[in-house]
C-alpha cells in the first residue's frame, strides 16, 4: 500500500489580503478544505500559525471549535511558529520566541501540545533544529530533494520517501519526513497548477500511480497552503478550485493501493533505517525577497528594533516594556507583509502585498521603538 498524507500550513496573514478582511479566507478557504477531507475520509496534518489561531478564535469561534473537534478524526495539528516569519532573517533569540509563542498559542487556543513542525518556506539550519528540539518538537517536514542530497553525501542508496532520524548533534535528534514537490510526468508544483486549472486532475492521478510503482509501500506526502481553495482562485481568477479539489480527492480515495495516513502514523509504525544530516537551506525563495527593493525600509527598521531590544536587555530596563517590545517585533516578523519582489524559481514576482499588510509590519516595529524610548 502507498501511504498518502497531506500537510497544510495555515497562515491567515496572506500578503494579498488586506488586514481585517481575513474572514473570507476562513469561509472560502479553510472551511471548504476541511469539508472535503471529511467528505472523502482523507487525513491531513494542519500546521496553524499562532496568529492564525488567534484571528480564527476572534472572528469565527464556531469554526475554531470545529477544528478542535476534527482532531484525531480528520486532522492532526502541528506548529507553524507565531507569525510565519522567514527563519533565515531571524537571529537565534527571535526564532526561539517564534517557536515558544507559537506553541503557547497551540496549547491555549487549539488545546494541543504540538510535536511536529513545518518550516516556513522549508528553511532549515542546524541552529533551527536545535531550537526546535529544545522546545519539545519531535519531528519536522523537509523536502525529498534535501533528503536525497544527504543520502548522496553519506553514500546511502535507498528511497527518500520514508522517515529518517535527523542528527543535529551528539545529544539532539529529530525525526524527519519528506514532502514531494514532484511526481512522475508532472511539472513541479503540480498541486498548485492543478488547483488553478492549469493541470488536469487525471494527470496528477496518473502521476500518483507511477509514483506507487517507483516507490512501492512508501510515503507520499503532499504539501500545500491551507488557503489553497480560496487563494488559488483569488490569484488566478479560475473559479472552480473547490470542484478541482473535490474531483482530486474523490479519485484519490478510489485508488485501491492508497492508504490515507497522518504523518504520526508513519513515524509510529514504519521502520526507521537511516540517520542523516541535512545541509542548511535558506528556503524556497531568496533572502533578497525580504531585504531589498520595496522590502528594504522594513528590513532596516527591523534591525534597528532588534538592536534597541538587545540594548534594553543589557541595560536591565523594565522587563514589562521589553516583553511588549518583543511581542510587537514578533508581530512584525510576518513574511507576507515584508515581500519586496518575489525571488522564486517557481513563480517570480507572483505576490503583490496589500498596503495594510505591509503597514501592519511597519506599525508594529514603530510601536516597539516607541516603547523602548
Amino acid at each position: 500500500m502507498l501511504k498518502v498524507g497531506f500537510a497544510f500550513n495555515l497562515n491567515i496573514q496572506r500578503c494579498e489580503i488586506e488586514v481585517g478582511e481575513e474572514k473570507q479566507i476562513i469561509d472560502k478557504g479553510y472551511k471548504p478544505l476541511l469539508e472535503l477531507f471529511e467528505k472523502y475520509n482523507m487525513r491531513a496534518n494542519w500546521f496553524v500559525s499562532g496568529y492564525s489561531s488567534e484571528i480564527i478564535e476572534n472572528i469565527d469561534k464556531p469554526f475554531l471549535n470545529k477544528i478542535i473537534e476534527a482532531k484525531n478524526k480528520t486532522i492532526k495539528l502541528g506548529t507553524y511558529t507565531y507569525t510565519h516569519p522567514i527563519p533565515q532573517l531571524l537571529n537565534k533569540d527571535e526564532f526561539i520566541h517564534q517557536v515558544r509563542v507559537g506553541k503557547e498559542y497551540d496549547k491555549n487556543i487549539l488545546k494541543e501540545d504540538t510535536k511536529g513542525f513545518l518550516p516556513p518556506e522549508f528553511a532549515y539550519s542546524k541552529e533551527m533544529a536545535s531550537v526546535l528540539y529544545d522546545n519539545g518538537i519531535d519531528w519536522i517536514i523537509t523536502l525529498a530533494s534535501s533528503v536525497e542530497k544527504s543520502y548522496k553525501k553519506q553514500n546511502i542508496v535507498d528511497d527518500p520517501y520514508q522517515p529518517c532520524i535527523l542528527d543535529i548533534d551528539e545529544e539532539k535528534k529529530l525525526l524527519a519526513v519528506a514532502a514531494a514537490y514532484e511526481l512522475p510526468d508532472c511539472p513541479a508544483r503540480f498541486l498548485k497548477l492543478m488547483m488553478k486549472g492549469l493541470l488536469p486532475v487525471d494527470t496528477v492521478i496518473e502521476g500518483i500511480k507511477k509514483f506507487h510503482q517507483e516507490h512501492p509501500d512508501k510515503f507520499l506526502l503532499f504539501k500545500r497552503d491551507g488557503e489553497t481553495v480560496f487563494i488559488d482562485y483569488f490569484n488566478s481568477g479560475f473559479e472552480k478550485t473547490y470542484e478541482v479539489l473535490d474531483e482530486f480527492l474523490s479519485k484519490l480515495s478510489q485508488l485501491d493501493f492508497v492508504e490515507p495516513v497522518w504523518i504520526e502514523d508513519v513515524l509510529e509504525k514504519e521502520e526507521i533505517k537511516h540517520t542523516i544530516k541535512l545541509d542548511d537551506f535558506l528556503g524556497n525563495t531568496k533572502i533578497e525577497t525580504f531585504t531589498e527593493g520595496a522590502a528594504k525600509p522594513i528590513w532596516d527598521l527591523t534591525k534597528k528594533v532588534r538592536n534597541e531590544i538587545n540594548k534594553a536587555e543589557k541595560e536591565n530596563k523594565d522587563p514589562q516594556i521589553i516583553a511588549k517590545a518583543w511581542h510587537h517585533l514578533l508581530l512584525s516578523h510576518n513574511s507576507d507583509g515584508r515581500i519586496g519582489y518575489w525571488f522564486s524559481k517557481w513563480n517570480p514576482g507572483e505576490h503583490e502585498v496589500a498596503p495594510s499588510r505591509r503597514q501592519f509590519c511597519e506599525d508594529n516595529l514603530n510601536i516597539a521603538l516607541d516603547l523602548l524610548k
